[in-house]
């Protein structure tokens, strides 16, 4: 085949004619309908995978929450004896000083609102050195130390009709109903 026989212009615009605009027109058309159907097509699939991403991300948080509270549960049930453990041992150490800061605050108190009374103190006899010197910085002028019957560890603290209990094991035993609320609380 001789270069001659090449016709250039079959590759021409204008051998088509009106004909050659028409399938230009069909062409963009046919582009445009391909164009919106796919953009439509990506946007449902985009949307599918957004909801199957959330969906997915809502087990994963429903499944981290189960974990989270069944963590927490777990580790109140293990921290509950060590707490009470922690009471049983610093709350007796501690009690002793907690009884007589407070038995020389109501002491004091009594002093103020009715220094002519009778305040009588019944006590363990261990204790009663202690609530001795209590009571003689309160510098109360009628004063009677009693000895409680054994077993109680507690001080009462009578003044007239009024009577004032102090049970230095009920801080304990409080502290331990508190421990075992968190221990069943959520």
């Amino acid at each position: 085949m001789s270069p001659a026989a090449l016709r250039l212009d079959s590759f021409s615009l204008g051998a088509a004619g009106a004909g050659g605009l028409a399938p230009a027109a069909e062409r963009e058309e046919a582009f445009q309908c391909g164009y919106e159907k796919g953009l439509a097509e990506g946007r449902e699939a985009s949307l599918d995978a957004l909801n199957q991403a959330l969906a997915d991300l809502r087990c994963d948080m429903r499944i981290g929450q189960e974990k989270e509270v069944a963590l927490r549960a777990e580790l109140r049930k293990a921290l509950a004896p060590v707490l009470h453990a922690l009471v049983d041992v610093l709350g007796p150490r501690s009690q002793r000083e907690r009884l007589r800061l407070a038995l020389a605050d109501e002491v004091a108190r009594i002093v103020e609102h009715a220094p002519d009374r009778a305040l009588v103190v019944r006590c363990p006899q261990d204790l009663q050195p202690d609530l001795a010197d209590c009571l003689g910085r309160g510098q109360f002028p009628q004063v009677r130390i009693e000895n409680l019957p054994p077993g109680r560890e507690m001080v009462e603290l009578v003044a007239g009709q009024g009577t004032i209990l102090f049970d230095p094991a009920a801080a304990c035993a409080e502290l331990k109903a508190i421990i075992d609320d968190i221990k069943t609380g959520d």
